[in-house]
């Protein structure tokens, strides 16, 4: 994904780093690299890593900005909606295979 974004990010940008999940396990040697980190230099594009628990005390402040947005239809979520315990493998594998579209809901009646 990184590789995509460095070839179509303007010149100046500023990108924040955060997760790479996939990589948590990997011994570094066995992680996946980027071939085209030459673009921060010639874009002068400017990446910067940052962990979620370092902002922790900016949470309050956070929440009553987002639910303002939420309120005024600014933002809004984008979910797919099991139903019931039996759709639990299907639900869990549509994490796997982007058959999903946002977060996913098993809905118990």
């Amino acid at each position: 994904m990184l590789e995509a974004v460095l070839n179509h990010v303007n010149k100046h940008a500023r990108i924040p780093i955060c997760g790479m999940i996939s990589q948590y396990k990997k011994k570094w040697t066995d992680r996946d690299g980027v071939r085209n980190l030459l673009n921060i230099v010639g874009k002068e594009i400017r990446m910067e890593g940052f962990l979620v628990g370092s902002y922790l005390d900016r949470f309050g402040d956070f929440a009553k900005e987002m639910e303002s947005y939420i309120k005024e239809g600014k933002i809004s979520s984008k979910y797919t909606i099991y139903h019931g315990i039996e759709s639990y493998l299907e639900s869990l594998g549509s994490l796997f295979t982007s058959t999903n579209i946002g977060k996913v809901v098993i809905e118990f009646k």
